[in-house]
This record gives structure tokens, sequence and C-alpha cells, in this order.
């Protein structure tokens, strides 16, 4: 956030915001944003929750609480703010429920200007939302998931009186998504979540799953070249000179294979269900699930904020993706999404580079 945003909002801001479902929602918010929260507390009628919002439910109320409550702001230095917009936790909610499959939505603050920067290394996007997150206030958001590895961010869009903007965070593989080339481009959605909804489904998420698996394909696919470039010069110079990274030999078959086994799990899940029952390699695909998923070896989490753990590899490991690697390489080109749907906005698609061809024989070089 600059500094000029930074210095021109109120150092204590308490935001009241109209809710369906829980009648008016006050968030303190701020570089002093405890002055704001202890006058909350301190008003009869209004009910803490421990994302840090405040609820008044009962609307009848309204007129007797606010005369005490804005005499109270005023004791501690608060500045109120009415909302332009309804609270975001019912947008988010609403736009969960008509997404396909099985959403959730939690509503975060971001009471104090830095927590919002704690996002931005998480945000995996090409557009207007990671500019926003980085240069603009955002006081508050609210965060959807899939349950299965997905999870977008939402929040109000900055400098307009309406409007919401919705991108994605990295799969959870990566931890490198800042000015990422395959990110996919947050879109801007309108006042009406039933209509952002078939927004987000017939355009952002095609977008977005077509980002996921290209950019697994191509890390996949460079490690894999790697690793067979690395295991052909060993093969003819054990000796070799290699290089070492945190104390490791990075020239080494058996680790370049446990640092792209993540990506190369995930990878494999997204393939496996394009390949029809009976399929001739469906041996193959088998035999690499149970090399990449062994017995207590955490591939990825859903919970993107958790990294993978990279297990040991032995050298049976490296003998079974050798063989059978190129097979979910093969598929998982075949497998690649479609882009969104026709007519849907440029604005929408991620920015994808074509990938290269897989080499017919092993690299000389990277």
């Amino acid at each position: 956030m600059t500094e000029h945003e930074r210095q021109s909002r109120p150092a204590a801001e308490i935001i009241l915001s109209a809710s369906a479902s829980q009648g008016l929602v006050a968030v303190p918010v701020g570089e002093k944003y405890q002055w704001a929260d202890t006058a909350l507390r301190l008003t009869a009628g209004f009910e803490r929750h421990e994302t840090g919002i405040h609820t008044l439910r009962d609307i009848t109320a309204l007129q007797a609480v606010m005369p005490e409550f804005l005499r109270t702001a005023r004791r501690h230095r608060a500045v109120v703010t009415a909302s332009t917009r309804p609270y975001i936790g019912d947008y988010a909610t609403v736009l969960a429920a008509r997404l396909p499959g099985t959403w959730t939505a939690k509503t975060e603050v971001y009471a104090h200007p830095v927590w919002q920067e704690d996002w931005i290394p998480l945000l995996w996007d090409s557009g207007e939302l990671v500019q926003a997150m980085e240069h603009r206030r955002v006081p508050f958001g609210a965060v959807l998931g899939n349950g299965a590895g997905t999870e977008l961010i939402l929040i109000e869009r900055p400098g307009h009186a309406e409007g919401y903007l919705l991108g994605a965070c990295a799969s959870s593989t990566f931890d490198d998504s800042y000015e990422n080339v395959f990110a996919p481009r947050s879109v801007v959605l309108g006042a009406s979540p039933a209509r952002a909804a078939s927004l987000v489904a017939g355009q952002f998420l095609p977008a977005y799953e077509q980002a996921v698996h290209a950019r697994l394909l191509e890390a996949v696919e460079a490690g894999h070249a790697e690793f067979e470039q690395v295991r052909t010069a060993r093969s003819g110079a054990p000796q070799a000179a290699l290089a070492r990274v945190d104390g490791q030999d990075v020239k080494d078959p058996a680790t370049l294979f446990r640092l792209l086994r993540p990506h190369a799990a995930q990878l494999l899940d997204r393939t496996r269900v394009s390949v029809a029952p009976g399929h001739p390699d469906t041996a193959a695909l088998g035999r690499l699930h149970a090399l990449l998923n062994p017995p207590g070896y955490a591939a990825r989490s859903s919970v993107l904020r958790v990294p993978p753990l990279l297990a040991p590899a032995s050298a049976d490991d490296v003998r079974r993706w050798h063989a059978d690697a190129p097979v979910l390489l093969h598929h998982a080109r075949l497998a690649m999404p479609p882009a969104p749907s026709a007519g849907a906005s440029p604005a929408l698609a991620a920015p994808l580079r074509a990938l290269p061809a897989p080499p017919a024989s092993p690299p000389h070089g990277r």
C-alpha cells in the first residue's frame, strides 16, 4: 500500500455495512484500530465476533443506540464511515452457494494496513486484484474455497462506489506466484451475486483451471527434462562435479525427482480422470499414482498456505519415474482444460504462453 493511501485513511475507523443476515455490521480498522474496537465494545447492543467484526442484530434498536455509539466513537478518536455496499460476507455467501460444486465463504478483516500485505505472496493474479492489495487500502475480504485445493479471494473494488474484485490464490504446490507468467487475471463483479456467479463459473474458473494445468505441466516437463539430463550425464560420468543448494546434491536424479514430485502428483490427479477405463496406459498411470502418493506422504494440501512435504526418494523411485513419466506427460498435454466459453471477455483469459513439445530424446542442456 502506498504511503499516500496510508496517510489518507483515518488512524481509527469504523466501517458500517447493512447485512440481511446479521443486521448492522461494524468493522474497526486502521493503524489504531484498537481505538475503534474499544468504542464498539463499550457501546451496548453490539456483539463482537472472532473474525473481528461487531454486529447490531436488533435493527429496531438502531435509533436508540446510534447517538451513544457516535459519542463513544468520537471519544476514542474513531471516524465512522457508512459503506455504499452491503456487507461483503452476505455477497460472498450467496456467490459461493451459486458456484458449481460445494464452496464455502469465510470473511477476513485486515484491521491493520500491514495485514493485507500478508496476502500478496499468496495471490496468483495478473490483474487488478493484486494491484489493489499492493497499492490500495483493503480493510476486509472473503475467501472462497471448494475443499479441493482451490481458493479465491473477494474484495470490494477500491476507488469505486460499487463492484468487487475476485482473483485466485496459488495452487498448493507453488510458493513463488508473484508475477508468475501463468497467473489468471482477476475479474470485476457487479452488485448482483447471482450474475457474478454466472460470470465466475462460465469465464473465470475455466481460465483458472487452464492456468493451473498449464503451470503444472510446464513445471513437470522442465523438472523431468533436467532429471533425464542429469541421469544421462551420471551414467556416463558419475564423478562429474555437482552443484549444491541448501547442502543437498541438486544434480542428483533422486533429489530432482523429490522436488518435482508434488507438482507431478497434482498433475496426475488432474490427468487420470480424463483417461477412459481400459485404456492401455491406465496401468502406467496407476503405478505413477502409487509412486507419487506413498503411505504417509503428503504431496499437497488443500490448505494453500501449507507447503508440501518433500519426502525422500529412493533409487527404485527414480527408475519407476523414468519408466512411466512420459505416459503422464503425454496424457497431461491431452487433458489441457478448454478455454473459457465463446464470447468471454479477452480480459478474463489467462495470458498463457505456448508449451514446447517434449524432446524426442533426453536434452543435453536446459
